[in-house]
């Protein structure tokens, strides 16, 4: 299609032509052009499997890696939340100077965080922050 043209060049396309198994055109994923084309039937299911591992890959997910990273609906809110309490530490620092107010917000994020991850205290946050800038009176 036209639009494709005038999308930016180092933009990364994927074209998905469904319904082959009507067309009689051969599944899977060939190049045209420079942009993946993939050929599949939705209604059959053929190919899409083909679809599924070429985002993955797209995306950056190792097919291959052992152990995964699943996101389970507790870690996106937990990372949901952290990047809320972000932006409000930010908003805090830039519209009002407040530091302490940021300091809290940061500790509400890192305790998100160690929802997932368990690794980090408060004190480790605090003492990363406070390593490299110094609040006075």
């Amino acid at each position: 299609p036209e639009f494709i043209a005038r999308l930016p060049a180092k933009l990364p396309i994927t074209v998905v032509r469904n319904k082959a198994d009507i067309t009689g055109e051969t599944l899977g994923m060939s190049e045209v052009n420079g942009h993946a084309l993939i050929r599949l039937s939705a209604r059959t299911g053929e190919g899409v499997d083909v679809l599924r591992n070429h985002l993955k890959q797209s995306m950056g997910f190792d097919t291959n890696m052992e152990g995964g990273f699943l996101a389970r609906r507790r870690h996106l809110q937990a990372l949901e939340q952290a990047a809320e309490h972000l932006q409000q530490g930010k908003a805090q620092l830039l519209g009002a100077w407040a530091g302490e107010l940021l300091a809290e917000e940061l500790r509400l994020a890192q305790q998100n965080l160690s929802e997932i991850t368990g690794e980090f205290t408060s004190d480790d946050l605090l003492g990363r922050i406070f390593s490299s800038f110094c609040i006075g009176k």
